[in-house]
C-alpha cells in the first residue's frame, strides 16, 4: 500500500537523480530512464485525483508549508509529523468493498478528498 506523502518523497528523489549531471553519459542516460519510469509509476498511481499526482503534490506541499509557518515548526521531526498528518487526512480512506458503507447519493462511487 502506498501513501501519497511517501510517493512525493520518492518522486522528488527520483527527480533529483533525473536532473543530476553526474557520471558518464551512458550511465546518466540509463539512470534517467530508470528514474523516469519510477516517476511515471508514481504519477500513474494517483492519476484519479483532481490535478493528478503533480497537482496534489503541489497542494500538499503548499498546505504543509503553510501549516509549518503558522505553527512555528522548528524541527525536521515536527515537519515529518505534519507530513504524516497530511497523508492520513488529505486522501479519502479506502475501505474494502464488503465493509464500506454506501455513500449518500444513490449509487455514487466517488469519494471526497476531505472525507473524514
Amino acid at each position: 500500500m502506498h501513501d501519497i506523502i511517501s510517493d512525493i518523497i520518492d518522486w522528488d528523489q527520483a527527480n533529483m537523480a533525473y536532473l543530476a549531471g553526474e557520471g558518464q553519459s551512458g550511465e546518466r542516460y540509463l539512470k534517467r530512464l530508470e528514474v523516469a519510469d519510477q516517476m511515471a509509476e508514481i504519477e500513474a498511481r494517483w492519476h484519479h485525483l483532481p490535478g493528478g499526482f503533480l497537482g496534489q503534490r503541489k497542494l500538499i506541499k503548499t498546505h504543509i508549508q503553510a501549516v509549518a509557518e503558522n505553527a512555528g515548526v522548528a524541527t525536521l521531526e515536527e515537519m515529518c509529523w505534519l507530513a504524516i498528518t497530511a497523508a492520513t487526512t488529505w486522501l479519502p480512506r479506502l475501505e474494502p468493498a464488503e465493509t464500506a458503507l454506501p455513500l449518500a447519493g444513490a449509487g455514487s462511487s466517488e469519494h471526497s478528498l476531505f472525507n473524514p
